[in-house]
């Protein structure tokens, strides 16, 4: 994953991400500022496409298309035919969740750190009588290993946890997890959409059966990309995923069609394919620079904002965890978190606002109803996060 000793060169990180000078960008766990390289991969694919049309296009440059599938395998650590294309994170976790066979009287556990798309997903097999377990935290606010182990039994079917909480800074054990589950033969589905691009993910280590991310946050990809990993041991015990087409499957005769090989059969045809070369080398760009260094910048960057955030009177932290990563969550005495995001807006500081429908389980179980988020990237600068600091404690001060 390369070495975090190896420093990155901000500045020209920073070059080539001419919009981060206008202001300081803190909202990179919404969306990122992706790097000149990616956009231009974009619209010199898109330009293609415009002189000799889309067939054409995919047909001349099918080897940066399914670059995708090599920079995915690279990232995550498998193999290239374990790495599905996809429109989001959400679309990926759909797709995995909807091929794991529930039945009635099947169990489910959870962690609280779920977002609402993957909970909402849960809720609805819930009215079909599959059995969702909630698994508590522990001390340190991510996911209690001691009460998921007792819950594991010959019933639970699905496990699923998100490594990092969009409305949080921990990390949860997720290979931990890997190792619990894998022992009673569960499905371990994981959401690394927060994750990827900011910490090193490795699904060996993990024991993940699926994993989910997204291009266009810490990834720094286009909108509109994600992927989906699908362990090649696993697909055969699974049922076929519901949304197939001519990409996905093969109409081999008039009353029977074929399932793809590996994880290209959770992908579709019709996707934008100048957005796929463009999350290829988003990928690219990410372990060009080392995701062990990349991680080690950004942790330090964000441990730099808690504790300036920590020394001002009126002022919360609320991030929990034994291993913290780049996203920085707090609250300010005597405002709404919208308030604060557009405080600092007007200042040329962009920052997220996160809201408890969005996060129940976490937010709702700490009696949150919202909080002001930071996404700190390796493209910030120390600077930019004292300027940060600076302006809240105007703020508080005001």
């Amino acid at each position: 994953m390369g070495d975090a000793t190896v420093p990155i060169d901000v500045d020209a990180a920073r070059a080539d991400t001419p919009s981060c000078l206008d202001r300081a960008y803190f909202e990179n766990c919404g969306a990122s500022l992706p790097p000149n390289q990616v956009v231009e991969s974009v619209i010199d694919y898109l330009l293609l496409e415009a002189r000799v049309g889309g067939y054409a296009a995919a047909q001349q440059r099918s080897a940066d298309l399914d670059r995708v599938y090599g920079a995915g395998a690279k990232f995550l650590g498998c193999q290239p035919d374990e790495v599905a294309f996809t429109t989001s994170a959400s679309d990926a976790w759909w797709r995995a969740f909807l091929s794991v066979p529930l039945v009635a009287g099947d169990r489910v556990l959870v962690g609280r750190t779920e977002y609402s798309a993957n909970v909402i997903g849960l809720l609805q097999a819930a009215d079909r009588g599959v059995e969702i377990e909630i698994v508590p935290d522990d001390e340190h606010g991510q996911i209690d290993l001691a009460r998921l182990e007792d819950r594991l039994d010959e019933r639970v079917k699905l496990v699923c946890l998100t490594t990092v909480a969009m409305s949080n800074g921990l990390v949860n054990p997720s290979a931990d997890v890997g190792k619990l589950t894998k022992a009673v033969g569960a499905v371990y589905l994981v959401d690394a959409c927060q994750a990827a691009g900011q910490i090193s993910l490795d699904v060996d280590e993990i024991g993940c059966d699926f994993l989910t991310l997204t291009g266009r946050k810490f990834v720094r990809g286009p909108r509109g990309t994600g992927m989906l990993y699908a362990r090649r041991s696993v697909l055969d015990d699974l049922i076929s995923p519901p949304f197939l087409d001519g990409r996905s499957s093969v109409w081999t005769e008039p009353e029977a069609y074929s399932l793809e090989p590996g994880a290209r059969r959770f992908e579709m045809f019709e996707v934008s394919y100048g957005a796929k070369v463009g999350f290829a080398r988003a990928l690219d760009y990410a372990l060009d620079l080392g995701l062990d260094a990349i991680e080690y910048r950004v942790v330090g960057l964000a441990e730099r904002l808690r504790s300036g955030l920590r020394a001002i009177d009126g002022i919360r932290v609320l991030d929990t965890g034994q291993r913290r990563c780049g996203i920085v969550t707090f609250d300010v005495a005597g405002c709404s978190a919208n308030e604060v995001k557009a405080y600092l807006g007007e200042r040329s500081v962009a920052i997220g606002a996160v809201t408890r429908s969005m996060s129940q389980l976490d937010l709702g179980g700490r009696s949150l109803s919202e909080v002001v988020r930071a996404g700190v990237h390796y493209f910030n600068t120390e600077d930019e996060v004292d300027r940060l600091v600076a302006e809240m404690e105007t703020l508080r001060r005001t």
